[in-house]
């Protein structure tokens, strides 16, 4: 049974926002990886992840759902997260690839870090110092190897262009991922 948690979208606005100050320029497409990575790696090591995002296969590689939502202002998420849009500056520009993107800077306000424990930003930290240089490619590629996303995009339904991602399936170590599965499923839905 997959592990169903509740998206903190005030964890993920907080993250956006240090991610605004801390890598200005930074775009969606790598926002949306580096919280995918971040999650992963911190559910590896602490047994929970930082956003409780919804990820979904896509072509392009897993992609935090509710964040790019925010990202791209959609209007449902942004209430859900209740806010009227993110407290940074986004603009529509280029891509290294030639794609129009969202770029995400210029923070207006400081970073809420009472919601966000060190070993979350210790770990957004470290993701976003090892990949900030990646290219659109190297995320992808790197993001494809995953056993959860190939696991995702294998089972899509009559070709489709997306499917849903799970946290277990994330944990590569099958000892550690059974463990974690019967730890978290009974309280996975209340975290």
């Amino acid at each position: 049974m997959p592990l169903n948690f509740k998206p903190k979208l005030d964890k993920t606005v907080e993250l956006l926002l240090y991610l605004a100050g801390r890598l200005p320029g930074a775009d969606k497409y790598q926002a949306v990886k580096f919280l995918y990575l971040a999650d992963r790696e911190h559910l590896a090591r602490f047994g929970r992840p930082i956003t409780y995002d919804n990820y979904y296969a896509l072509w392009y590689g897993p992609v935090a759902s509710k964040a790019l939502d925010l990202i791209e202002g959609d209007k449902w998420v942004l209430r859900e997260a209740s806010i009227d849009r993110l407290p940074l500056k986004t603009t529509v520009g280029k891509a290294p690839n030639g794609k129009n993107t969202i770029f995400l800077s210029d923070p207006e306000r400081e970073v809420n870090l009472n919601l966000l424990s060190k070993s979350d930003i210790r770990v957004f930290d470290e993701i976003v110092e090892k990949y900030k240089d990646y290219s659109f490619k190297q995320l992808m590629d790197l993001t494809h190897e995953h056993e959860a996303y190939k696991e995702a995009w294998a089972k899509r339904r009559d070709g489709g262009e997306r499917a849903p991602m799970y946290y277990e399936e994330m944990i590569e170590d099958k000892a550690k991922r059974e463990a974690l599965i019967d730890n978290l499923e009974p309280v996975a839905a209340h975290m």
